[in-house]
């Protein structure tokens, strides 16, 4: 035990050498990171500190190399934290607006999703993340893995009342967002893109002005509807039917998108094995 907590001390110390040896260190702690039962032992030997100024470097590689160690750090509960402390924060938010990195920008935005817990959410959304998430996504260089990542981050944040009111302040962008979610939603081609969708429409269903974007803006309420089938994969019926739940009520939803939705619901319940997925219907479908 002492020789390897020797051996990971050793690498974090090459992570302040010279150039070569610190994107090397970044990359065999990232390794060993990847695996939990070693992310605490990297912690403890101090990797967290001189990773900091890393993500300023001025080669991309060792930025990119010191992000994903950061990422899989981050993934510890007990570093959230300390990396929120130590100032992290506005510099992944200024990773994640720098398209021309991706793979560093997919990173930032993983370990910015690891740290959107209940108890970081205010100090996320104060560093301003929500608006560089909300560009980044209407951004159309943005490659498909960080828009996953950014897509992720946005549907837990977007559930937070101040992010609702930061959002409705820049309601073009949002719309925009909002047109670009649909099309996705209507390709039906990226099931894992339309889950983190439609948990950002969902969290939206909560804020009267955002869910009007949503519902007057576009057809997402009747091209949901595609996707209440017993095909649907569990964990994307879930939040379908969840997001399904929150837009059904809204005013402007037409008679005969309720009833083929309704219809839908019924037909799923049927034949549904998840007992939440059958909970969630029996919810619709209750009398108001």
């Amino acid at each position: 035990y002492q020789r390897r907590v020797r051996g990971l001390t050793c690498l974090v110390l090459l992570l302040q050498e010279n150039e070569r040896l610190i994107q090397q260190s970044c990359i065999a702690l990232r390794n060993l990171a990847s695996q939990a039962a070693m992310q605490e032992r990297v912690s403890r030997c101090g990797a967290l500190e001189p990773l900091y100024p890393l993500l300023r470097h001025h080669d991309p590689n060792i930025q990119t190399a010191a992000l994903s160690l950061l990422h899989n750090l981050s993934i510890l509960c007990e570093n959230e934290e300390r990396i929120i402390q130590m100032g992290y924060v506005p510099e992944l938010t200024l990773v994640v607006r720098q398209w021309q990195i991706p793979e560093g920008q997919r990173h930032a935005a993983a370990t910015l999703r690891n740290l959107a817990t209940p108890q970081h959410i205010g100090t996320l959304v104060t560093s301003g993340v929500v608006e560089v998430l909300v560009s980044v996504v209407n951004n159309p260089k943005t490659i498909l893995p960080v828009l996953y990542e950014v897509t992720a981050v946005l549907a837990v944040l977007s559930r937070d009342m101040e992010a609702q009111n930061r959002l409705v302040t820049q309601q073009s962008a949002v719309s925009n967002m909002v047109q670009l979610f649909a099309a996705h939603i209507k390709a039906r081609q990226d099931l894992k893109l339309v889950f983190y969708t439609l948990g950002v429409i969902g969290g939206f269903s909560s804020n009267s002005v955002l869910r009007d974007l949503v519902v007057r803006g576009t057809d997402i309420v009747s091209q949901i509807t595609h996707y209440i089938t017993p095909d649907t994969p569990a964990d994307l019926i879930k939040v379908v039917l969840w997001t399904t739940d929150l837009l059904y009520a809204h005013p402007t939803i037409n008679g005969g998108v309720k009833c083929e939705m309704l219809a839908s619901v019924t037909h799923l319940k049927a034949h549904a094995n998840d007992t939440d997925v059958i909970g969630a219907c029996e919810d619709l479908l209750a009398p108001s």
